[in-house]
């Protein structure tokens, strides 16, 4: 995270100001102008093809006890038509630094969550330090740099829509968060997920947590709460359903080149069993069964242990057929699905997250040929909303 916030003179006249729409009761506040420039680098990574998330926690495990990494300014995937993806991230620094530590500190973070490329933004940097961050496969980047590729990818200084739209999406996690209907013990574990825990997940588990997340938060239309709430568990929705997505575009990936038949026996192995292989939950079983008995022989050695035949094979939820077919429909359409990633991120968080009718010359200067993406986005959601329960009125393209 940037430590010093310096705004760019040229960002001097942008009113930082976020409140969602329909929120009276949140005190208005100022977002501090570093993460301005944050939201700028996702804008822009976006546009280069992207899906790009603000502010991921990474930790060292999934465990309780697990130690956080790092967080990470601007964390982007990108997807190629095979399913196949690379990753990269956005240091940015608008303060001081020392900038051959930073260097040499970023370039280990790089190697401990095996991140493809990197870029840091910083201003002021001399070119020898350039090379040398190169050699270490770092791009620095300044902002007039930044100015220059935003002409080329036709992007306006001012245009603050989708998910890097500061102004009303800054707030909405910690809104989120701290929603206490009836208690706040789901929406805090459903927004760790989203910023952290996701990431350090394997993508079977991960399908898992967010249709359970989202059959959660389905429970609550209707519920009495405020408009700010509303508005910020209808971004939780939307958050999730992307990273629902890009796990399955990674299941999608690792699953591309099998048989049909293998494709279906591991989709339902890895539902049933997730992070535990049904095979090393039966080898855990085993080897405690024997200890357990060893133990009671010496107190008693005339025991006579029973046999081991109890079942502890997990069976998969009862969406997984559906699942299966979902993965299948990828596998055969990746031109309906490998960009999908960035199309519904757009859709979701620019018209449906601000009840805005969808603007389709606004999609298509970002998408010019949309409608493989649209069919695609109808898949999914549909899925979504059969297996989970949330309505489709959330959803302008099915609804």
């Amino acid at each position: 995270m940037t430590e010093e916030r310096n705004i760019k003179p040229n960002m001097q006249s942008e009113e930082a100001t976020v409140l969602p729409k329909n929120s009276p009761s949140i005190k208005k506040n100022v977002i501090p102008p570093g993460f301005i420039l944050e939201y700028r680098i996702k804008r822009l990574l976006f546009h280069m093809g992207y899906f790009v998330k603000n502010g991921v926690i990474m930790k060292t495990s999934n465990d309780e006890n697990a130690l956080i990494v790092t967080d990470l300014d601007v964390f982007g995937v990108y997807v190629h038509r095979d399913f196949s993806s690379k990753t990269i991230w956005a240091d940015c620094k608008s303060g001081k630094a020392k900038v051959h530590e930073r260097i040499s500190w970023i370039k280990g973070i790089m190697s401990t969550l095996n991140i493809d490329d990197t870029i840091f933004v910083k201003q002021g940097i001399r070119t020898e330090v350039k090379k040398y961050a190169q050699k270490t496969d770092i791009q620095i980047m300044e902002l007039n740099v930044v100015d220059k590729l935003e002409k080329d990818y036709k992007i306006l200084q001012h245009d603050w829509s989708g998910s890097w739209d500061y102004k009303t999406q800054y707030y909405q996690g910690t809104i989120f968060s701290k929603i206490n209907v009836p208690t706040n013990d789901l929406y805090k574990r459903i927004y760790n997920f989203i910023v952290s825990d996701y990431w350090v997940m394997d993508s079977y588990s991960s399908v898992k947590k967010i249709i359970t997340a989202l059959r959660e938060l389905s429970k609550m239309d209707g519920v009495s709460i405020s408009p700010e709430e509303t508005l910020s568990i209808k971004w939780a929705k939307y958050e999730l359903i992307g990273l629902f997505l890009l796990s399955t575009l990674n299941i999608s990936k690792e699953l591309y080149y099998l048989k049909e038949t293998e494709k279906k026996e591991i989709i339902l192995e890895s539902l049933s069993s997730g992070e535990i292989s049904n095979k090393k939950r039966a080898e855990i079983f085993g080897a405690a069964f024997k200890l357990a008995y060893s133990l009671v022989q010496k107190q008693i050695p005339d025991y006579i242990a029973p046999e081991e035949n109890v079942d502890i094979n997990l069976t998969p939820p009862k969406y997984a057929d559906a699942f299966i077919d979902l993965i299948m429909r990828m596998n055969s359409n990746p031109d309906m699905y490998y960009d999908l990633l960035r199309y519904l991120d757009y859709i979701l968080m620019e018209f449906d997250f601000k009840s805005l009718e969808i603007d389709e010359s606004k999609v298509k200067d970002i998408f010019p040929n949309p409608d493989n993406l649209t069919l695609g986005a109808k898949t999914i959601l549909n899925f979504i909303c059969q297996v989970t329960g949330i309505s489709k009125a959330d959803f302008q393209l099915i609804k």
